[in-house]
């Protein structure tokens, strides 16, 4: 029995110490990892500029749904429930320009970057963007792909969640 016992005791240390050895990192490592989440904290809750222009810029942007799309300023509908968790629409561009990184913000905050130009594409909408109500998707692109320059396009569509 003390044999089976010692046995047992010298692999679990055998285990634990293998274990640990495997978890070690540096102190660099931890810190790039935490300025990496910061950034993208960052990023997550970025807002839209305010006070953008309605329409300006070239190309074309509409939205579409099972239901329609917003062409022609119509808004189509998505219907949820409480227990939706996410849900998709689509993204619909033409006469963007591709060397510029495309912002998409939902109801001012940022939902998605892509690079647009004639594009289809989608974007996934959760938490307050499938409320009940209507919503504003807003496509940005900037000068110089940086957010701190002036805009050069802004397009704008809606469309409304109804409940199930």
């Amino acid at each position: 029995m003390k044999k089976k016992l010692s046995l047992i005791m010298a692999i679990s240390l055998l285990i634990i110490n293998l274990v640990g050895c495997g978890t070690q990192k540096s102190v660099t490592e931890v810190k790039d990892k935490a300025k990496n989440a910061t950034e993208q904290a960052k990023n997550d809750v970025m807002q839209i500029p305010k006070n953008l222009q309605a329409d300006m810029g070239t190309g074309t942007f509409y939205i579409s749904t099972p239901s329609g799309t917003s062409q022609n300023g119509a808004v189509p509908v998505i219907y949820a429930d409480k227990n939706t968790q996410i849900e998709q629409i689509g993204v619909n561009t033409s006469g963007f320009n591709g060397k510029n990184l495309s912002y998409i913000f939902v109801d001012g905050v940022l939902n998605s970057k892509e690079q647009l130009a004639e594009s289809q594409s989608s974007i996934n909408l959760k938490g307050n963007a499938l409320k009940v109500g209507k919503h504003k998707v807003d496509v940005v692109q900037y000068n110089n792909n940086k957010t701190t320059d002036s805009v050069i396009t802004h397009k704008t569509a809606y469309y409304e969640v109804k409940s199930k």
